[in-house]
Formats: C-alpha cells, sequence, structure tokens
C-alpha cells in the first residue's frame, strides 16, 4: 500500500503541477502558492477528520515545520519557473534532485536497495530527465540552474523531513507545515509581488493546485511514515508524467519521441520498484 500511495501522490502532484503552472501564467507566482497553500486546507482538515492521530509529539511538529519551509521553497521557485516560460528547462533538474536526494540520504543512513530497485532507481531519473525535456532555445545559465536545483532541494527536504515523522502522529506534521508556509508565503508575496485580484477562472485554477496539493502531501505523508524514503521519494518524483500527459489532454499538446520513451521507461521503472 504505501508504494501505492506514492504512485497516488505522483498522480495529484502532476496535477497539482498542470494547475500552479497554469495559474502563475495569470497571477504573482508568490501569490499562487500562498493562495493555493491556504485554499488546500480543506483537503488537509478532511484528513485529519477521517483519519485521526493517535500520538503526536513536539519533534513530529518540529519536523513538520521544516518540511513546510523545504516545501515552500520548492513549490514557489517552481512556480517561478513555470510563470517566466522556462518549465522546460527547469523541470527536468528540479525533478531529479528530488528523487537524487532522499536516496543518497537513505543509503547514508542505512537504507538499502535491492539490484531490483537500484536499477528502478536509476531508469526513473533518466525516465524523469526525459519526460520533462521539452524544446527550448533557453539555455541552462547559472541562474536557472541554481533556481532549479533549490527547487528541488526543497522538495528533497520536504520528503526527508516528513519521513522522520512517527506513523501515529498522522497526518499533524502537514498542521505544522501550512502553519510556516501560508504566512511566509503571503509575506513574499506582499513583499516581493504587485497586489493582485484573481479573476474566477484564475482562482479556479489557484483551488485546483491547492486541492491536488494538499492531496498529494496526504498520500505522500502516509507512505512515508511506514515506507522506505528513497523508493518511494523515486516513485513520487515521476509527476512529470502525469503533468505532461494532462497537457496532451487538456491543452492537446503532443508528446516527443523523448518524452514518449520517457513514459516507457517510467512505467518500467515502476514495475522495478515495486516488485
Amino acid at each position: 500500500m504505501t508504494l501505492a500511495w506514492a504512485l497516488g501522490g505522483a498522480l495529484l502532484y502532476g496535477f497539482a503541477d498542470f494547475s500552479g503552472g497554469y495559474a502563475s501564467k495569470r497571477l504573482p507566482p508568490w501569490g499562487v502558492t500562498a493562495w493555493s497553500q491556504s485554499i488546500g486546507l480543506l483537503a488537509l482538515g478532511a484528513g485529519l477528520a477521517i483519519f485521526p492521530a493517535d500520538t503526536v509529539t513536539i519533534a513530529d511538529m518540529v519536523w513538520g515545520a521544516g518540511a513546510g519551509v523545504g516545501g515552500l521553497v520548492g513549490i514557489g521557485l517552481l512556480y517561478r519557473a513555470l510563470a517566466e516560460g522556462t518549465m522546460a528547462v527547469v523541470s527536468p533538474i528540479t525533478a531529479a534532485t528530488t528523487a537524487a536526494i532522499p536516496v543518497v540520504f537513505d543509503v547514508a543512513t542505512g537504507g538499502k536497495l535491492t539490484t531490483l530497485s537500484g536499477i528502478g532507481v536509476v531508469i526513473a531519473l533518466v525516465a524523469i530527465l526525459a519526460i520533462a525535456r521539452e524544446k527550448s532555445s533557453r539555455r541552462l545559465g547559472p541562474g536557472l540552474l541554481l533556481m532549479a536545483m533549490a527547487a528541488g532541494t526543497g522538495f528533497a527536504l520536504f520528503f526527508i523531513f516528513i519521513s522522520q515523522t512517527a506513523e501515529a502522529s498522522g497526518f499533524w506534521p502537514l498542521v505544522a507545515a501550512r502553519a510556516m508556509t501560508i504566512p511566509l508565503g503571503l509575506l513574499l508575496h506582499r513583499t516581493l509581488e504587485p497586489a493582485v485580484r484573481p479573476d474566477a477562472l484564475s482562482l479556479r485554477w489557484v483551488a485546483a493546485a491547492g486541492l491536488f496539493d494538499m492531496g498529494a502531501n496526504l498520500f505522500v505523508a502516509a507512505a512515508l511514515q511506514r515506507g522506505p524514503l528513497g523508493i518511494i521519494s523515486v516513485l513520487t518524483s515521476l509527476y512529470p508524467a502525469v503533468t505532461a500527459l494532462t497537457a496532451v489532454v487538456v491543452l492537446k499538446e503532443r508528446l516527443t519521441r523523448t518524452q514518449l520513451a520517457g513514459v516507457a521507461l517510467a512505467m518500467m521503472a515502476v514495475v522495478l520498484l515495486v516488485v
């Protein structure tokens, strides 16, 4: 079930990525981040009501708060990249960084990968790079490279910190995460961006991003509290496949041969990681 939850998280992160990116074309990225995180509280409240926690410690909440800061950095920088039209350049580096860092951390702290899982991790990283790659005339300069790696590192820290929380704490660490992300997101929006009132269409995309993102967080938190950090992080980081396929359905975009090959590799990686 933990691996199924990780794949569910990838599915919802893919939808959230597409929705948030679409909203960020119309609205300030940090504003989209803060507003969507606030709307996501509806999904978090439902998760807390349906699956109440047994025991919540201060350590769980501290880890959750740290995860929130990491996630805020990741999603804010990613939405900024999407707003600037640099997804084709930033996304592969972001997703690969998100997948790789938890694997290294997991192995360094005593985790083990089977031979099949190790092969699956490598294939998944190649798949992520292939799926997220698009034609772009913009080169990957130092600024974009640092932004992509910082976004991926933020997401990776979210995974690592949530994995340190106890299963008994349930979804309460995500409450601590939101207690950090919403005020910080609003502060960054008001400090760095012009005040904008969302129109009805943009607000729908913001709401979709917030609900999908929190839904993904609920799946991933449940998985990370019970299963191996490295494998779960890699499976979750396959979300670019969902984003690309969503663009095909909604925006009538076409996948390149490289992206199609990436989707095939992603399916192969999933098989190797779950057996």
